[in-house]
C-alpha cells in the first residue's frame, strides 16, 4: 500500500482579504448563516470563525502562519496564530493547537498532540542577526509518534520526545524523553513509564 505523499506548502501565507475569499467561495455566501455541524454563525465581521480546508483532509484555522517548504501529513489540524516556520515535517493525524511556534529543524510525528501556546526552540543562545542564528542552530528536535505534548510546554534544542511520551502544561523539556513516559516540571522529571 503506497503511502500518502505529504502536503508541500508552496505560499508562505494568505492576506486577510485572500481568506475573506476563501470563505466567501467555500461557503457560498458571505451572509450571516448558521453551520449547523459547527454550531457558530460565520458572517463578515467574523471571517475567522471558519476553517480553511485543504488537499489531504489538513485543516489550518485562520490566521496561522505556515512557510514555503513544510510538509503537512493528511489529516494535521493547525489551530490560529500557530507560526510553523520552514522545513518542518508534520504527520498524519496530528493536531497542533493555537498560539505554537514550530521553527524550522522540528519533525512531528503520526497522531501527535501538541497543545496550545508549546513552543519549539531550534537554538540555545539566540542571536539578533539571522545569519548568526543560522550558524549557532543546536540540532533537530523529534516528536515521535503518538506523543502528547500539554500546553505551554517549551522544547529545546536537540532534544527527542519518545513514542506515545506524554509531556505535562508548562514543562521544560531540556533532554531526551525516553518512550511511554510521563514528564512534568521545570526543569523535567520523568516520573514513570506508561502505557
Amino acid at each position: 500500500m503506497n503511502e500518502p505523499e505529504p502536503i508541500k506548502v508552496t505560499k508562505r501565507q494568505i492576506t486577510m482579504e485572500e481568506a475573506i475569499e476563501f470563505i466567501k467561495k467555500d461557503c457560498g455566501t458571505f451572509d450571516a448563516m448558521k453551520v449547523a455541524s459547527a454550531g457558530f454563525i460565520a458572517d463578515a465581521d467574523y471571517p475567522f470563525r471558519a476553517p480553511i480546508h485543504c488537499k489531504g483532509n489538513v485543516i489550518v484555522w485562520p490566521p496561522a502562519d505556515i512557510h514555503a517548504g513544510a510538509e503537512l501529513g493528511k489529516g494535521v489540524v493547525v489551530g490560529r496564530y500557530t507560526n510553523i516556520m520552514g522545513a518542518v515535517s508534520i504527520g498524519e493525524e496530528t493536531r497542533i493547537q493555537g498560539f505554537c511556534f514550530i521553527p524550522d529543524c522540528v519533525t512531528i510525528g503520526h497522531h501527535v498532540f501538541i497543545g496550545p501556546n508549546v513552543t519549539f526552540c531550534n537554538v540555545k543562545y539566540p542571536k539578533v542577526r539571522e545569519g548568526d542564528m543560522l550558524k549557532h542552530r543546536d540540532g533537530q528536535i523529534v516528536v515521535e509518534d503518538y506523543a502528547s505534548i500539554g500546553a505551554g510546554v517549551v522544547v529545546c534544542p536537540n532534544v527527542k520526545i519518545g513514542t506515545r511520551s506524554l509531556i505535562g502544561a508548562g514543562a521544560v523539556v531540556t533532554k531526551d524523553v525516553p518512550p511511554d513516559t510521563l514528564l512534568v516540571g521545570i526543569p523535567e522529571r520523568g516520573l514513570k513509564l506508561i502505557r
